[in-house]
Parts: C-alpha cells; sequence; structure tokens
C-alpha cells in the first residue's frame, strides 16, 4: 500500500510540475479602446485585402522598417469585419525571409482577447503587435505576412482564401523589413571581428577603449581527449588598418616557462598560440606564439606539417602580465595574460601572392584559432581553445573559427566602390600650370606625359 501510495503521489505531482500557470487574461478595456468605428485618416501602409469576402485587411502602420536581429518590431494591423466569420477563425502572422529564416509571431492581445467568435459586422479591430526579431535571423529581408485560418488546421486549404495585394498560399505580405544582418548572432563556429574604434597601446592590460567592443569569448573549450588546465581561459580580438590585435587572459595557480629565446621550443611550457590561415584553403598558414616570459615563437606552414619554415619572422609586439611570480613553484599565482599586435601582412607567411586584401574590408573572412596550453607541476600538458581542438592535435586546421571582419559598427557589408572620374584633359592640365614671367606658359608634351615612369 505504502509503495501504491508514493507512486500516486509521484503521478499527481508530475502532472502538477507539467503545468504551467494559466496566462493572465486580456483586459476588458485594452480590447474596447481598440475597436474603433471609423478607419485612421492616417494610415500609413493600405492595403485593402479581402478574405473570403467576410474580413478586410485595411492596412498598417510600422514603427521602423529598417531592424537588426535582436531589435523589437512593432507594427499595427487594421482589420474590418464585414460579415462575422463565426467560431473558431483565428488570425496567423509569419516571419518569412531567404534561406529558411522563420518565425512564428501569432499572438497579440487582441487576438487573445477579442477572439472571432466576438467579431460583428462594421467592426474596425485595431490590432497592435509588438515581437522581437530573432538574433540569429541571417536573411537580409523578412516578409510578414498574415491570414485566418480555422483552429486546428494545418493545411493551406484551412485558411480563407484571399484576394488583393500580394498574396502566396493563402497568406498576405503586410510589411517587409530591410535587416541589418551584421549585427546577427555569429553561428557557431563562427566570429565577427569589429574593427577598432581607437588607438591600442600593446602593455598586457586590454584597458584601451577599443577593447570594450571587441569580439570576445566567455571561456575556451577544452581540448578534445584532453585534460582540463588549472582554471578558465578567455580572448578579445579587433584590428585597424595594420594590425590584428589579440588579448588572451589565462588563470593559472602555477605560471611557468624557462624559454628565453626567441623561436625556442617554447610550446613545451605556459604558452598561447594563435593559428591563422587567411585564405582558409587548409594550408599556407602561420602559427603564432607568446609566453609568459614574453619569448616568441613563429612558422610559416606553406603546406601542412611537418613542412615549416622556422626563419619565418611575424614581427608581433607583445607584452605580459603575470599575475603572481613567474617559476615559483612555492606560491600561489592567479594567472597571465597576453596583449599581442599581428602586422596584418604577417598572415601571408612568405606567401606574397596570397589572395588577402590587406588591410581587410568588412566582409572579409580568415580561418583563425588560438590555443592555450598549461602545463602542471607533473610537467603534463593540458590545452583549452577558442574553437574546440582535438588534444591530438592543437593545430587542427578543420576546426578554426571562421573570422568575418567588420568595420567600427558591427556591419560586414562592403563599403561602396568608388568609381574614379575621367582623368583631366590636357587644357586643365595647362591652365594649373605656373605662369612663367616674361614667357609664354608652360607646355607639357602629351607623349612625355604618357611615358613618364611611375612614382616609386
Amino acid at each position: 500500500m505504502w509503495k501504491a501510495f508514493l507512486l500516486a503521489t509521484a503521478i499527481v505531482c508530475a502532472a502538477c510540475v507539467d503545468k504551467a500557470p494559466p496566462a493572465p487574461p486580456v483586459d476588458p478595456a485594452l480590447v474596447a479602446e481598440n475597436l474603433l468605428t471609423a478607419p485612421p485618416a492616417d494610415l500609413g501602409n493600405p492595403i485593402g485585402a479581402v478574405f473570403d469576402g467576410k474580413v478586410t485587411y485595411l492596412g498598417n502602420t510600422v514603427e521602423r522598417a529598417q531592424v537588426a536581429p535582436g531589435d523589437k518590431i512593432v507594427i499595427t494591423h487594421y482589420w474590418q469585419v464585414n460579415v462575422p466569420p463565426g467560431k473558431n477563425w483565428k488570425v496567423f502572422s509569419h516571419l518569412v525571409g531567404d534561406d529558411n529564416n522563420f518565425a512564428n509571431v501569432d499572438l497579440t492581445d487582441m487576438r487573445k482577447g477579442h477572439t472571432s467568435d466576438k467579431w460583428t459586422a462594421g467592426q474596425i479591430i485595431r490590432d497592435p503587435q509588438t515581437f522581437i526579431l530573432r538574433k540569429d535571423w541571417r536573411s537580409p529581408t523578412a516578409r510578414l505576412v498574415v491570414g485566418i485560418y480555422k483552429k486546428g488546421g494545418h493545411k493551406i486549404t484551412d485558411r480563407m482564401d484571399v484576394s488583393g495585394g500580394e498574396v502566396k498560399e493563402r497568406a498576405l505580405t503586410v510589411a517587409t523589413f530591410t535587416i541589418d544582418v551584421s549585427k546577427a548572432a555569429p553561428l557557431p563556429g563562427q566570429l565577427i571581428a569589429k574593427k577598432a574604434t581607437g588607438p591600442i597601446t600593446i602593455d598586457g592590460k586590454a584597458d584601451d577603449a577599443a577593447w570594450a567592443t571587441a569580439a570576445a569569448t566567455a571561456a575556451f573549450q577544452t581540448a578534445e581527449g584532453g585534460p582540463e588546465p588549472r582554471g578558465p581561459t578567455s580572448a578579445k580580438i579587433t584590428w585597424d588598418d595594420q594590425h590584428l590585435y589579440l588579448f588572451v587572459s589565462a588563470d593559472d595557480d602555477d605560471v611557468r616557462s624557462e624559454y628565453t629565446k626567441t623561436d625556442d621550443t617554447i610550446w613545451k611550457a605556459d604558452v598561447i598560440e594563435a593559428f591563422i590561415d587567411a585564405d582558409g584553403n587548409g594550408k599556407g598558414y602561420v602559427e603564432l606564439q607568446v609566453s609568459p616570459q614574453n619569448v616568441h615563437f613563429d612558422a610559416w606552414f606553406p603546406t601542412v606539417r611537418p613542412q615549416s619554415d622556422l626563419a619565418y619572422s611575424a614581427g608581433m609586439t607583445s607584452a605580459v602580465n603575470v599575475r603572481g611570480t613567474l617559476n615559483q613553484p612555492g606560491d600561489d599565482d592567479q594567472g597571465w595574460d597576453a596583449e599581442i599586435a599581428i602586422p596584418l601582412a604577417a598572415v601571408k607567411g612568405n606567401d606574397g601572392a596570397m589572395a588577402v586584401r590587406i588591410p581587410p574590408q568588412p566582409g572579409d573572412v580568415w580561418k583563425f584559432n588560438v590555443v592555450r596550453a598549461d602545463y602542471g607541476k607533473d610537467g603534463k600538458p593540458a590545452a583549452a581553445s577558442w574553437n574546440r581542438i582535438r588534444f591530438s592535435d592543437w593545430h587542427s586546421l578543420d576546426r578554426m573559427l571562421t573570422l568575418t571582419f567588420a568595420d567600427a559598427t558591427g556591419s560586414v557589408t562592403p563599403p561602396p566602390a568608388t568609381t574614379p572620374g575621367p582623368p583631366p584633359t590636357l587644357p586643365a592640365v595647362l591652365d594649373k600650370l605656373p605662369a612663367t614671367p616674361d614667357k609664354a606658359p608652360a607646355t607639357l608634351s602629351p607623349r612625355r606625359a604618357e611615358t613618364a615612369p611611375a612614382s616609386k
């Protein structure tokens, strides 16, 4: 009996947990306020489409037609009831974009508080609607379509037919929004790097104002198949016309690296490693390292490992801040930070013909990753990275982030190309030449102008 009681209690409790509290009813005063006797005189977007001869979609007003993912969209619909449609009809709203971008945005207070069984002939229903555009929306446009369907129906034939306006599958397009897709949340494995808003001083602190808008990660991911580093790692990245800037902060209770010479095997101790495959073809990439001693290692891989060019130099500038005492096993450190400026041209390695624009333009894409190596007191390594790697392969070229360059506002739209004007005519050139006193104006031979050597 006791077991039966427990089972019954569990079933009852489970049923209670599964039921959400009912939504509060819509205020009748709000409904009354939005039942009009005449359409507004200043209807911003008149349409006049008719559903089954019973309900007319008069049109709408839109707060703003240009939005970004995560923004609030505000639109007010106006419906006119010609003939009561009867019970169990509902209004739907769908947001439709390119490449399968879709959102169901059906609910409004008027659709909940003034259902179809309450619609009467002559009513004009003001139907305010507010919703948030999905943060991962990636279509440059979003069409808002509306329709009226029979409750419980899922086929297109369960919708009222509609005449007038732009109609597809018995859904009426009532507004089109232009979307700034550069503000969309990056997909997994993607990163949008904003251009720096001001100068950056390489001092290991990342306290310049430009770092406040840099692309950042909350925490690196532990390498697949490997142990956890002794503390989290985070990073930021930004750029300007000369450098790619990287700041990495690693928590560590024992910061150590005994290597003191450039291109030493500093990866055998605590280190930060950056991998950049600028043209994204899976070969021809650079590996750049900075240790807690602020020692550099840089290498160019013209194809893939093991072929490497250790004579290559990236010309990095860096500064390190050790939060504790370097190479002091008995104390309790907090960690270390590295701030790095990488010359943009360095990402081409020794391949000057690499098809990469320097400086990059908004919308340009590189492949990129950052790895933090942490060596414990037992001499065994752990690793974590911005985009997750395999512990067996810290390069993991197939797992690099897709780094997209953006301007300072976050837009990845390239600036408009400027069309050069026609070259000046010979008379215009002559007019600008200074006159020689007591002599005729200087002349310029067209042939001489065409064959003059270019300046160096």
